[in-house]
């Protein structure tokens, strides 16, 4: 590699390193009967052909965690979106699909906590585990929250900045059709990591410097 490549890629910001394949991008708690539907939603950013390595479970109540509850199965390739319900009858009546996955793990009441768990280890959090989410700035109750494109994974810490919500009963006595266009499911997106203006600036700066004093002198 040539020098002033080198110099240059000292000065531009890496990318954060990939802790998982695998991101909770959404969560809801629905106005349908027995407050569904009640799903989390994951999003593949790349290939995972192995998907029984990553698990899920809620933290109710602010109650802690309670670890994996649920085991993940099958593949996925690169921008799927996987769906996690409590149950499938409304799940499917409202966004005309089935769940990829259905477990009373993710019967959550809008003040809950979830964990995505790798290997045993959590990779990624939405909400704070030892805290009741009633009355705290990401209650979902009777609505929705969903992650920031180009956000996550946050680990174990809950990184609210990196979400938006619908706000408090958002979803309330809507049917199953406007249920469905108000829940910003499967809109999630990848985003490049923006390099600042300066940054670059300067690392042009010195490889035109270094251009200059490499250059042969005439004569």
């Amino acid at each position: 590699m040539k020098k002033g490549l080198v110099l240059a890629s000292l000065l531009l910001p890496a990318a954060p390193a990939t802790a998982s394949d695998l991101i909770i991008t959404g969560i809801m708690d629905g106005p349908l009967s027995r407050g569904t539907p009640k799903a989390v939603e994951l999003f593949a950013r790349s290939d995972i052909a192995d998907l029984s390595i990553y698990g899920f479970g809620s933290a109710n109540n602010g109650d802690g965690s309670d670890g994996q509850e649920f085991a993940l199965s099958g593949d996925a390739a690169a921008g799927d979106f996987l769906y996690i319900a409590s149950e499938a009858t409304n799940f499917n009546a409202v966004f005309g699909f089935a769940p990829d996955f259905t477990t009373t793990s993710a019967t959550v009441n809008g003040d809950d906590a979830v964990e995505l768990f790798r290997n045993g280890m959590v990779v990624d959090v939405f909400g704070e585990i030892d805290v009741d989410g009633d009355g705290q700035p990401w209650e979902y109750l009777d609505s929705w929250a969903y992650r920031q494109s180009g956000t996550g994974p946050d680990g174990s810490a809950f990184a609210i900045a990196h979400w938006g919500f619908g706000g408090v009963d958002a979803l309330d006595d809507l049917d199953a059709a406007a249920t469905a266009a108000a829940v910003p499911f499967g809109t999630f997106a990848v985003a490049p990591v923006p390099v600042p203006a300066a940054v670059w600036l300067l690392g042009s700066a010195l490889l035109g410097l270094i251009g200059l004093r490499s250059r042969p002198r005439n004569g």
